[in-house]
C-alpha cells in the first residue's frame, strides 16, 4: 500500500518514537518536497530530533521525496490550505495513493471532497493496534503522551475518543 504523508503525522510519530510504524503499515511512503522542507530542513535548523529521524528514513530510501508543481491558479479546494498540504493532495491524486496521511482539518476536508482515503496520527496508531504492531498498553501510553505534549496539536477529545474505541474493541483481546 502507498501512502502520501503531510508533515503532521511524520512529526507526531517521530516525536513519539513511532516513525517505524509507517514502515510496518505501508509498502511505500511518499512526501512532497515542501513537506520535506517543513519537517527536515526547517526542523534541522532548530535542532528538532524528529527532523533527524525523518531525514534518516529519506536517506535510507524508506521515504521517497518528490517534486510537485502546483497549478496556477490554485484549484478552489487548495485555497484554504497551505502549500505542503496542497502538494500532498495533488501527489495523492497523481500517484493514486491508497492513503493520505494528514491531520489538519481543512486539508482533510479538501482531500475527502476529492475522494481520497485519509488517516491521521490517531488513525495510524489505531491501525497499528488493530494489526498488533502495538499492544493496547502501548497505544494507551502513546495517547497519554500526545495529551501531555503541547507540541503535538491533537485534541484531547480526539485522544479520549480513540482511547474509548480502543478499550472497547481490544480490551478483551489483550
Amino acid at each position: 500500500m502507498k501512502a502520501i504523508s503531510n508533515a503532521g503525522p511524520l512529526i507526531a510519530l517521530a516525536k513519539l518514537g513511532q516513525l517505524g510504524l509507517l514502515l510496518k503499515l505501508f509498502d511505500e511512503i511518499v512526501i512532497p518536497r515542501e513537506v520535506y522542507s517543513e519537517v527536515v530542513t526547517k526542523g534541522l535548523l532548530i535542532g528538532a530530533p524528529d527532523a533527524e529521524s525523518v531525514d534518516y528514513l529519506v536517506r535510507q530510501g524508506q521515504i521517497l521525496v518528490l517534486d510537485v508543481t502546483l497549478p496556477s491558479p490554485l484549484p478552489t479546494w487548495a485555497q484554504a490550505i497551505d502549500i505542503g498540504e496542497a502538494q500532498v493532495v495533488l501527489l495523492a491524486l497523481d500517484q493514486r495513493a491508497d492513503w493520505v496521511l494528514i491531520d489538519n482539518a481543512h486539508a482533510r476536508k479538501a482531500a475527502r471532497e476529492l475522494g481520497l482515503a485519509l488517516k491521521g496520527t490517531i488513525g495510524l496508531l489505531l491501525e497499528a493496534l488493530k494489526l498488533r504492531n502495538l499492544s493496547l498498553k502501548e497505544f494507551e501510553l502513546l495517547i497519554h503522551t500526545i495529551k501531555a505534549s503541547p507540541s503535538l496539536w491533537i485534541s484531547d477529545s480526539l485522544c479520549d475518543k480513540a482511547l474509548i474505541h480502543a478499550r472497547k474493541k481490544y480490551l478483551s483481546k489483550k
